[in-house]
């Protein structure tokens, strides 16, 4: 689902009765085709529906007051914990499957024991499935009424937007918690939470994926690579705890036959030796993908994912404050003498940015190079000042390369830093001129850190010679020679 633009203005009850009712229209749909029939193919698709679901009744209770029973959320767990199972088996059925090449001849007996046990789990699963769907399907017109009818005010922003930028904040929050507390590859608890808070923050940010002027495009890209290696070391959890649980059950069958040495696959005898070697693929796929995440995410490094969840909410808040005919606080920028220390050496970015003919609406398109790869972008900045807004969105390479020629005179290159230990805060370096501008990402309307004060000049919020497209339109050697001037009088003035 796409949301259209306009329910971003109305009342949040209103808002979430839209989003809800399309997602339990999707959910509806995949049942009738896993319960028509449709075999394991539909399976995915009606387990994604029913969990995107599940997610948005519990992120709009307040606004959904009245709408549901305890009896439909039980239903819906049961729905889910259905749909569930058999995917869990089909996961360590194709990790098998991937490990067997890893294993010595003399341990396949064990893998294919395994197997079968796992094979025959999934087959007893789609049964259950199927009549959880069907249940669904026949419920699924009940509870659209009662979301239809329900809607609750208390304590909830003006508009669904202003609502939406509440929640998802908060939610990008619970994430880095999470990934805060997550210490190594053994933690089953800590990666459980941190993927199911992740999962509830792409699930927010998915009705307004495509959506004009605040799409979370890029942010629920950024969140579904955490997805990953989250899933990544959860399905390496779950594959050691069957393995524990089959060797348990592979010494009960062998105690009860009471015939020692390896009797082949019947009964699991003598499969311990292949069993604890699946262990042992099954904790280092843990360590890799644990090893994957420590890089990529935790120890601060989930901040550039996190900048682009609240760029929606800054997105989302400047729209609700035009709506409402208000003005907001504009973007923080301060002038800076040099690139501080502090992100010397870190997470970097290298983006060439052109502005297109025309002052009216000030659009332009970008290339941004970092280690994670390239991409292409159009950025839209309309009106001046307090109300000042700014979008992007991602767009291919054929369309960049279409308008970057009619750029030329227009262009400026920058290298954009962040700090992992300050989120929500920018520092761009500037190629083609000497200047340095340290930019509180939207929505970060926190004073800079104190480690900032010796580099700071003076702060440039609100004012148009520092912003990017002006920049573009004034030759290097002038601008270099302005930020001389301005440090030297500070330096003059200081005591």
């Amino acid at each position: 689902m796409t949301l259209d633009p306009e329910v971003l203005d109305r009342p949040p009850s209103e808002g979430a009765r839209v989003v809800a009712l399309a997602l339990c229209a999707d959910a509806a749909e995949a049942a009738e085709r896993l319960a028509g029939g449709a075999g394991s193919e539909a399976l995915p698709g009606f387990r994604v529906a029913v969990r995107r679901l599940r997610s948005a009744l519990r992120a709009w209770r307040p606004a959904l007051e009245g709408a549901l029973r305890k009896e439909d959320e039980e239903r819906l767990r049961r729905t889910a914990r259905a749909a569930a199972s058999p995917r869990d088996a089909e996961a360590i059925l194709a990790w098998l499957a991937e490990a067997r090449p890893r294993l010595g001849d003399g341990y396949h007996d064990a893998l294919d024991w395994l197997a079968e046990r796992l094979e025959g789990r999934r087959r007893r699963g789609a049964g259950p499935v199927a009549a959880a769907a069907a249940r669904f399907a026949r419920l699924a017109p009940r509870l659209a009424r009662r979301i239809a009818s329900g809607g609750g005010t208390q304590g909830l922003a003006d508009t669904f937007g202003a609502a939406l930028a509440a929640v998802l904040r908060a939610q990008a929050r619970a994430v880095r918690a999470a990934l805060g507390k997550l210490a190594s590859g053994e933690d089953v608890a800590g990666a459980r939470l941190a993927r199911l808070e992740a999962t509830r923050l792409k699930n927010l940010l998915e009705p307004i994926r495509g959506t004009s002027r605040v799409d979370s495009e890029a942010a629920a890209k950024a969140v579904e690579a955490l997805q990953g290696l989250l899933g990544e070391l959860r399905d390496a959890h779950l594959a050691s705890a069957e393995i524990a649980s089959a060797r348990v059950a592979s010494a009960a069958e062998r105690a009860r036959r009471r015939r020692p040495g390896f009797g082949g696959r019947d009964g699991g005898v003598g499969l311990r030796p292949g069993l604890l070697a699946l262990e042992r693929l099954a904790a280092e796929r843990a360590e890799a993908a644990f090893g994957r995440l420590e890089r990529e995410f935790l120890r601060d490094r989930a901040t550039p994912l996190l900048d682009q969840a609240y760029a929606v909410v800054a997105a989302l808040e400047a729209r609700a404050g035009i709506a409402r005919g208000e003005e907001e606080a504009p973007q923080r920028r301060f002038l800076l003498s040099e690139l501080p220390e502090a992100v010397r050496g870190g997470d970097a970015e290298e983006i060439r940015q052109g502005w297109l003919p025309g002052d009216r609406v000030r659009e332009s398109v970008g290339v941004a190079r970092s280690p994670l790869g390239e991409r292409f972008f159009r950025a839209v900045a309309r009106g001046a000042g307090a109300r000042r807004v700014e979008t992007e969105e991602e767009i291919s390479r054929d369309a960049f390369e279409a308008y970057w020629p009619i750029t030329e005179g227009r262009r400026i290159r920058k290298r954009r830093h962040l700090a992992p230990s300050e989120p929500g805060w920018r520092f761009d370096e500037y190629l083609d001129r000497h200047l340095f501008v340290a930019v509180a990402e939207p929505g970060n309307d926190a004073d800079p850190p104190a480690w900032l004060d010796e580099a700071v000049v003076r702060e440039v919020t609100g004012e148009r010679t520092y912003l990017d497209e002006t920049l573009a339109r004034r030759p290097a050697r002038a601008a270099r020679k302005s930020v001389r001037a301005e440090g030297a009088a500070e330096a003059e003035a200081a005591p």
